[in-house]
């Protein structure tokens, strides 16, 4: 199986396959998915809006949606009244090769209308941020295929930060974006790696300004921009607000420390036989701000054919209390409080009912020879209730061949907006 060269094709399986387009219009090829057309006479377009509502309430998939609001011209009409009313749709899957899996179905799609000369794509949730070969950066909306250029963030983003060489190929540069966050306020960007971390903002002044590697995460919450730390040996993760004073850029500290439950495993035991690593993530849910702690098993060192691969065995999920009084604390909570958390470390959400309801949906991120990994390696969803994880995908008939395709950025959580 391969992909095929057509942007907006969908790809082979043996599943259902499902085109999106930008004005959720099908294909002309296909007959029953042709372009609406008034069918007066007859009794299915005159179907109450509240029940065309009810039906919809059963289709999470963004695509399915497309489908249903294609059939005829009142349902489409009917279908826009009762959006505010929806739960939004499942995200997609982006996978690093400009293609995408969308859930529950598992079908594999084309982005449609990706530049030829895109040499980065990044999630700010609902957009895709473009980095261009020349340097120029857009914005996406990959429902409408509406661009918005960003050429003032384009202009403080410095050339010696801007690119990196891929290990694979020292001839082709690639962007640093570990995370772009949009937001009616300001836009920022984190850039680095392990040594160092720069967060480029347009809606601060200055825009520009170096931070502590052990920065792990950004995130927009009640109109401000934070950003999470993590201390891997001491296992303590502390939020910062992003801030400026006498003309400088400071992180002012909200929480110091993280709260550790009391007989709780240590970060490392030389005894156990078991060893873990963590990934963090700050996820913004309503009223709520969140750090998401994912707990890593790996392999042993010895021995080296113990059979144990690397997994991802719980979370643990904290609420960031009391950040208006000074003294901010990590409490640590059982519930999502009706919401799902889609997490990674390009782009995490909170999403109301659709979803299930106390559960973390994850993807694998490593990132091996330069290249990012197959995201199915270590993903599936995790239930907070139960402390259980089930399969992300129920088959990766489709999801294995296209994994496997290479591409400079890697795979995140896209979130298509309702049109």
């Amino acid at each position: 199986m391969h992909l095929s060269p057509q942007l907006g094709e969908t790809m082979p399986s043996k599943k259902r396959k499902v085109e999106l387009h930008a004005d959720d219009q099908p294909p002309p090829t296909q007959a029953i998915m042709a372009t609406p057309e008034p069918c007066s006479g007859r009794p299915w377009p005159d179907l109450p809006s509240e029940l065309l509502g009810l039906v919809l309430l059963r289709l999470p998939s963004h695509a399915d949606r497309v489908r249903l609001r294609a059939v005829c011209r009142p349902w489409r009409s009917s279908a826009r009244v009762e959006l505010d009313l929806l739960p939004p749709p499942l995200p997609w899957l982006l996978l690093r090769g400009g293609a995408f899996i969308t859930l529950p179905d598992g079908a594999a799609h084309r982005l449609p209308a990706v530049p030829g000369d895109a040499t980065h794509l990044a999630s700010t949730g609902s957009g895709l941020l473009i980095v261009h070969g020349d340097g120029m950066l857009s914005l996406m909306n990959p429902s409408s295929l509406a661009t918005t250029p960003l050429a003032a963030l384009a202009a403080v983003l410095p050339k010696y930060i801007r690119y990196k060489y891929l290990a694979a190929d020292r001839q082709r540069l690639v962007p640093l974006i570990n995370k772009a966050v949009v937001s009616d306020n300001f836009t920022a960007l984190l850039i680095g790696n392990r040594t160092w971390k720069v967060i480029v903002t347009i809606g601060f002044s200055p825009p520009l300004a170096h931070f502590p590697s052990s920065i792990v995460d950004i995130a927009s919450f009640q109109g401000k921009l934070y950003y999470l730390t993590s201390d891997v040996r001491k296992r303590q993760e502390e939020l910062y607000i992003f801030g400026v004073d006498n003309a400088k850029q400071i992180g002012i500290r909200c929480i110091s420390s993280t709260l550790k439950d009391i007989g709780e495993e240590s970060w490392f035991d030389p005894c156990s036989t078991e060893r873990y690593v963590t990934e963090q993530y700050l996820v913004a849910s309503n009223d709520r701000l969140l750090m998401v702690r994912r707990w890593i098993n790996l392999p042993p060192i010895y021995p080296s054919d113990s059979g144990i691969v690397k997994r991802t065995r719980r979370f643990e999920v904290f609420e960031a209390a009391d950040l208006s009084s000074g003294c901010g604390r990590w409490i640590k909570v059982d519930t999502l409080m009706g919401h799902a958390l889609f997490v990674s470390k390009g782009c995490s959400k909170s999403l109301s009912a659709g979803a299930e309801e106390d559960c973390i949906y994850f993807m694998h991120e490593d990132i091996k020879n330069g290249k990012p990994e197959d995201p199915f390696l270590d993903s599936g969803v995790y239930n907070m209730r139960d402390g259980t994880v089930a399969p992300l995908l129920t088959e990766t008939v489709v999801a294995e061949p296209l994994a496997v395709h290479g591409g400079p950025w890697c795979p995140t959580w896209l979130f298509p907006s309702e049109t």
